[in-house]
C-alpha cells in the first residue's frame, strides 16, 4: 500500500467517524445548552431566537457540515502525528478542501488569524537569531562549566536554570538547541552518558516556557487569543513555573543518583580537559576584545527585551497618556521585537537583517500556525466546538472539576499529539465557558499547564522534545522511549498534580 492510499484510507475513516459523532451530539434545551448556543449565534452573526438557533445547530445539514469540518481538522492532525514533516502540507490541504467545499468563505477564514501574534513570532525568532550570532549562548554555556566546579549536582541545577531562563526569555526551541549543544560538548569532553541530562534539559526548557507568554507557542497563542494581559499571565504562571522547576530537580536527582555519581567521577578524571576547553574559549572573550564587547551589549539587550515584555502593560499605559490616544497592549507587544532589532543595528549591519529573517524564522512552523488558526476557527464557526462544550459542561459538575478535566484531558492528548494543536482545539471551548460564566480565566492556565507539561510525557510531545532527540541522534546518542518515560512519567505527573493544586488554591 503506497502513501497516497494510506492517506485516503485515513481521511475516509476520520470523515465517517466525525459525521457520525456530530450527528449524535445534540444540544438540549436546558439552561446550559441555551447559554452555549446563544453565544454561538452571536459569534457567527445569526440574529434569530434561541429555539431557532438550537434547531439550526442540531439540524441534519449542519451536523454534516460539522462532521466534514471536524474531519478535515483531525485529518491534518493525524498526518502530523504520522510524520512531523507533513504538518504544513497537511494543514494546507485541509484548508484548501474547506474552501473548495464551501464550508466557510475565504474572508471569514482570513479574519480568524491573529496577525499581531504572527508578527510577534517572526520578530522574536529574528531577534533570537541575532543574539545567537553575537555568541551570547556560548558565553552562558562557558560560565556554567566554570561555575559547576566539577560537581555533577551543581551542573544539573545550573543547566536546568539555563534551560529555564533561556526558554522563558527566547522560546523553547532556541533554548533547547543551545542547552543540548552544551550537553553534547560535555559528552565529548568527559565521555559520559548525557542522554538523561538532555532529557532533563528538555523538561526544564518546557517548564521554563510557561513562565512568560513568549516562552512557548501555547502561551503566545493563549495571550493573544483570549486577550489576556501580560501582567496577569506572568502573575499567574511565573510562580508555578518556579515551583515546578524545583519539583523537577527534586525528582530527577534521586532518580539518577547512580548516574550523578558516575558524572562526579568523570569530572575528576577529565578535569584537565574541562579546564583546557574553558581556557581556550575564555581567551576569545578577553576584556577589551571586540567579541567580548558585543556579547556584553547583547546580554544587556536581552535583559532589556525581557523587562520590556514583562512590563508591557505598564509601558502601554504610560505611552497612552503621553500620546493622548489609547494603545492596545497586544498590538504594541507585536512590535516590541522589531524595536530591539532596530537598536541592534549598532552591532549588526543593516544589510544582514534580511539574512537573519530568512535563516532564523521557522517559516514552515509559522505557516502551520496560520493554517491551524484558520482550521480551528472553522470548528467554532460551524458549531463543532459548541457541541463539544455542551458535552464537557455535563462531564464537569463544578468549576474545579472543569479545571481538572481541561488540565488532564489536554495533558493526555498533548503527550501523543502536537501540543499546540491540542490547545488550539480546546481554547474556543474554554473561552465559551468563561464567557457564559461557567469558568474563570484560570481555565486558560489549565490548558497552558496541561499542554506544556503533557508534552513532556513523550519524545514527540512538543517541538523542543523532537529537536533535542534529533540533535542527539546526529551525535550518535540514542534517546529511547524507555529512557524518556523512565524520567518523564514520574516528574511530569508530579508537575501536573502540583499544577492542579496550585489552580485549586487560586
Amino acid at each position: 500500500m503506497n502513501t497516497f492510499e494510506k492517506v485516503v484510507i485515513i481521511f475516509v475513516s476520520i470523515l465517517a467517524i466525525s459525521i457520525i459523532a456530530m450527528h449524535f451530539l445534540y444540544i438540549g434545551m436546558d439552561s446550559t445548552g441555551q447559554l452555549i448556543v446563544r453565544q454561538w449565534c452571536e459569534e457567527i452573526g445569526l440574529n434569530v431566537s434561541t429555539s431557532m438557533c438550537l434547531e439550526t445547530i442540531n439540524s441534519s445539514r449542519m451536523s454534516l457540515v460539522q462532521g466534514v469540518s471536524l474531519a478535515l481538522f483531525l485529518f491534518a492532525i493525524a498526518l502530523t502525528v504520522i510524520r512531523m514533516e507533513w504538518r504544513t502540507a497537511a494543514a494546507m490541504l485541509a484548508l484548501a478542501l474547506l474552501i473548495v467545499v464551501g464550508i466557510a468563505t475565504p474572508q471569514i477564514i482570513l479574519n480568524a488569524v491573529s496577525w499581531d501574534l504572527i508578527l510577534f513570532l517572526v520578530g522574536s525568532m529574528t531577534l533570537a537569531g541575532i543574539f545567537r550570532e553575537l555568541g551570547i549562548f556560548r558565553y552562558l554555556a562557558l560560565r556554567i562549566l566554570e561555575l559547576a566546579k566539577s560537581n555533577a549536582i551543581i551542573l544539573v541545577v545550573l543547566l536546568s536554570l539555563l534551560s529555564y531562563i533561556l526558554s522563558a526569555a527566547l522560546g523553547e526551541v532556541t533554548s533547547i538547541i543551545y542547552v543540548v549543544m552544551l550537553a553534547l560538548e560535555i559528552a565529548s569532553i568527559m565521555r559520559v552518558d548525557v542522554a538523561p541530562l538532555i532529557i532533563l534539559s528538555v523538561l526544564a526548557t518546557n517548564t521554563g516556557s510557561t513562565a512568560m507568554p513568549i516562552g512557548n507557542p501555547i502561551g503566545v497563542y493563549l495571550l493573544f487569543k483570549t486577550n489576556m494581559s501580560v501582567s496577569m499571565f506572568i502573575r499567574t504562571a511565573f510562580p508555578l513555573s518556579i515551583l515546578n522547576l524545583a519539583v523537577l530537580l527534586a525528582a530527577f536527582i534521586p532518580l539518577e543518583k547512580g548516574l550523578i555519581k558516575t558524572w562526579n567521577e568523570a569530572f575528576k578524571k577529565f578535569a584537565h580537559r574541562i579546564e583546557a576547553y574553558v581556557a581556550r574559549h575564555r581567551i576569545e572573550l578577553r576584556t577589551g576584545n571586540r567579541e567580548a564587547t558585543r556579547i556584553y551589549i547583547g546580554l544587556g539587550m536581552l535583559l532589556a527585551f525581557i523587562l520590556t515584555v514583562a512590563f508591557n502593560d505598564f509601558i502601554v499605559q504610560m505611552l497612552s497618556k503621553f500620546y493622548g490616544a489609547p494603545i492596545d497592549p497586544h498590538a504594541f507587544l507585536a512590535f516590541v521585537p522589531y524595536i530591539f532589532i532596530i537598536v541592534m543595528f549598532a552591532l549588526i549591519p543593516m544589510e544582514e537583517i534580511s539574512k537573519f529573517v530568512e535563516r532564523s524564522v521557522e517559516w514552515s512552523s509559522i505557516l502551520f500556525f496560520v493554517f491551524l488558526f484558520m482550521l480551528s476557527y472553522v470548528l467554532t464557526y460551524t458549531g463543532v466546538m459548541t457541541k463539544l462544550a455542551y458535552v464537557f459542561s455535563h462531564i464537569a459538575v463544578s468549576p474545579f472539576m472543569l479545571l481538572f478535566v481541561m488540565l488532564f484531558a489536554s495533558a493526555a492528548l498533548s503527550s501523543v499529539l502536537d501540543n499546540l494543536s491540542v490547545i488550539v482545539t480546546f481554547t474556543p471551548i474554554a473561552m465559551l465557558f468563561s464567557q457564559i460564566g461557567l469558568a474563570s480565566s484560570l481555565i486558560y492556565f489549565a490548558l497552558l499547564f496541561g499542554g506544556v507539561f503533557g508534552g513532556n510525557y513523550t519524545p514527540v510531545g512538543s517541538t523542543a522534545n523532537i529537536v533535542a532527540v534529533g540533535l542527539a541522534e546526529k551525535r550518535r546518542i540514542k534517546i529511547t522511549w524507555g529512557n524518556w518515560l523512565r524520567l518523564a512519567l514520574i516528574t511530569t505527573t508530579l508537575q501536573l498534580v502540583v499544577s492542579l493544586l496550585y489552580l485549586y488554591f487560586l
